[in-house]
């Protein structure tokens, strides 16, 4: 499982939607919402309001069983008067996962590619103190094909969700780092889908979990959460 997403790049511009005559809604309504995006002159790389990186945040850590409120974000992120509160090590990891999403926001607005390197400094910013030594030579290969293949991504809105979507249930169910592999998964499905050309998503934490496991149920969600970005109302 872990080889079958590896794959040269290939030109993929020309790759066509769903010809079966059987586009899911969700497909029809993420493509309707694109042309109104355009239409509106959004730019494919447009900044994510302050929101979207609270949200992110409290979402994934809760996906991966570590609960954290708004009010604890605010208070982690506010570092005027909360010194012991800052120094503890979920309010680090909270500070250290907003800073990986704005260097991926920037890296897309540049559009620089993505180092294994950045994904191993990932890891080690979320898990606040492990090593990197962890990381052994049979998880750096993976990692370097993991990053060679979202830096070469489909470009075409279809095939590329598709291939977002593979990906991610292959991150999810297969994990690729000792420790916090949803979070790291879910940081790497922002550049992924950036690099695809794709707006930012957050994942209901309790209704989509069960999601990540199926490229079958992925895709539709995945169809869906584009399409709300892309109107501006994303999960709310």
């Amino acid at each position: 499982m872990t080889d079958r997403l590896e794959r040269s790049p290939a030109p993929a511009r020309d790759a066509p939607a769903p010809r079966d005559g059987r586009k899911p809604a969700a497909w029809r309504e993420a493509a309707r919402a694109l042309l109104r995006a355009r239409s509106a002159g959004a730019r494919a790389h447009a900044a994510p309001g302050e929101d979207y990186f609270e949200r992110a945040t409290c979402v994934s850590f809760q996906m991966d069983g570590m609960p954290l409120t708004p009010a604890e974000y605010r208070a982690a992120l506010n570092t005027r008067g909360n010194g012991r509160a800052c120094r503890s090590r979920p309010a680090q990891r909270a500070r250290n996962h907003v800073a990986i999403l704005r260097k991926i926001e920037s890296l897309l607005w540049h559009g620089r590619p993505l180092n294994p390197r950045d994904v191993i400094r990932w890891y080690t910013s979320i898990a606040c103190g492990l090593s990197a030594a962890a990381i052994d030579g049979a998880t750096l290969t993976r990692i370097e094909r993991i990053v060679s293949s979202v830096n070469s991504p489909r470009l075409r809105f279809w095939p590329a969700v598709k291939e977002v979507a593979a990906l991610h249930v292959n991150l999810s169910t297969d994990p690729f780092v000792p420790g916090f592999n949803g979070i790291l998964s879910r940081l790497l499905l922002r550049y992924h889908m950036g690099r695809c050309g794709l707006p930012p998503i957050v994942f209901d934490p309790v209704q989509d979990l069960e999601k990540l496991t199926s490229v079958s149920m992925l895709e539709p969600r995945l169809l869906e959460l584009i399409a709300r970005s892309y109107d501006g109302v994303e999960n709310r």
